[in-house]
């Protein structure tokens, strides 16, 4: 027992010096640190790189032109995006989406309308609570069908991140219908996203109006009952409708009269807040309780994203 004693006492004594020895050897890193895995700040030494630094250091989320597919793609059951594949001899076997990488050159110009037309429209604590972790920069990211025809979308939000297109030659020359229709998506998907994964709760008091357990027997009924889109009858999707109607939407649009448009067009929303449209006012109730809420909980003026029009 004697020599085991021993034994046993010599053996953590080596394990002990081995240990402190390999301590000694440690080093600190003289690079920058990589965050959220294989991501390094700054990714490149252009102007705009400086701002993507500073950017994170202020709301701790990545902005990204380079980056592994992989990571738009990686959690397809939640995601809903999956890449396009092709069959052997190069034609598309299943239809899918496609990402192009932003032209590095063009970037500048994306980060500028990126601040101008999406994130110019909320509070810094809005920010600092709700950006996700990365937002990528790409040139575009588009639906491709097996006929080869492609739908855009872009913007567009992941489980854990934003997506932007425009990054290349195009933006030079992008119209203002473009820019304006970038405005509206960029907030809607973020809007959306952020009910969804439970980060902002949808307000109580426009859920209260509208009785969605007997939500009415066609298109009037339902429009009486204060829905905007008479497919669109659960909670969730009655407050993302309206969410779209008011960030694509101006103001004077909402409120000017509907002239000879048919109280059946649901897709113009010329007078939807009108008396001769919404008899009932719940409309008018439910537009007032969801952009009240939305300015006194978090300093956000909804209807300020849909009145941001370029003519």
């Amino acid at each position: 027992m004697k020599y085991r004693n021993t034994f046993t006492a010599l053996l953590l004594l080596a394990l002990c010096h081995v240990a402190c020895e390999r301590e000694e050897e440690l080093t600190p890193r003289t690079g920058p640190e990589n965050v959220y895995g294989d991501y390094t700040l700054p990714q490149g030494d252009h102007d705009y790189d400086a701002y993507i630094l500073e950017f994170f250091k202020k709301y701790n989320t990545l902005m990204l032109y380079k980056y592994e597919p992989r990571d738009i793609y990686w959690n397809v059951t939640n995601n809903a995006f999956i890449p396009v594949v092709y069959d052997s001899i190069g034609g598309v076997a299943v239809a899918g989406h496609v990402d192009t990488p932003a032209d590095e050159a063009y970037i500048g110009d994306q980060i500028n309308m990126i601040r101008e037309k999406f994130l110019a429209h909320y509070p810094d604590p809005f920010l600092l609570e709700m950006l996700p972790k990365k937002i990528f920069l790409l040139r575009s990211f588009v639906e491709r069908a097996k006929t080869g025809a492609e739908t855009d979308k872009a913007p567009a939000a992941g489980v854990d991140y934003l997506l932007f297109q425009w990054g290349g030659e195009e933006i030079r020359s992008i119209t203002p219908a473009r820019v304006n229709e970038f405005k509206s998506k960029a907030s809607e998907v973020f809007l959306r996203k952020l009910v969804s994964s439970g980060k902002l709760q949808r307000d109580p008091l426009f859920l209260s109006i509208t009785d969605y357990t007997t939500p009415g027997s066609g298109n009037a009924a339902r429009l009486a009952n204060g829905f905007i889109t008479p497919s669109a009858i659960t909670e969730s999707a009655d407050w993302d409708a309206y969410v779209y109607a008011i960030v694509y939407t101006p103001r004077d649009t909402l409120v000017a009269p509907r002239g000879t448009l048919p109280i059946t067009d649901f897709v113009n929303r010329r007078g939807l807040l009108t008396p001769e449209y919404d008899a009932s006012g719940k409309i008018r109730a439910k537009y007032a309780a969801i952009t009240t809420y939305f300015k006194e909980s978090f300093g956000v003026d909804l209807q300020a994203i849909g009145n941001d029009r370029v003519p």
